[in-house]
């Protein structure tokens, strides 16, 4: 799944993902890092990442992705889409939620 996610992005003209590693997207992290079409830069939280990956799709013209887990590190991505929104920026976020089986049942984040 995670290689069809990564490989869709750059179907669609994602060349650059900004990546905030995480437990939970560790299949993605895995891709991005023997995808070797793609540039992949990494931090250590999501909000500037998002700012960061706008800031490059006003320099390369071209949509840029934002990878994180979910719940509240999917939530810091919103002041950046708002702006991608308002701007016309093709922003693309790639969240990784936590496995079927652990959704509902008041599991913790990690």
């Amino acid at each position: 799944l995670a290689l069809h996610i990564v490989q869709q992005a750059v179907n669609a003209g994602v060349k650059e993902f900004c990546l905030a590693p995480g437990k939970r997207n560790a299949p993605l992290v895995y891709v991005l890092a023997h995808t070797k079409e793609v540039k992949t830069y990494y931090w250590p939280e999501e909000r500037s990442a998002a700012f960061f990956a706008l800031g490059r799709i006003k320099a390369t013209e071209r949509p840029v992705a934002v990878v994180t887990t979910s719940g509240t590190a999917a939530a810091e991505l919103l002041p950046a889409a708002m702006e991608g929104y308002y701007t016309h920026l093709p922003l693309l976020l790639i969240t990784a939620d936590r496995p079927r089986r652990l959704r509902g049942t008041g599991a913790p984040q990690c």
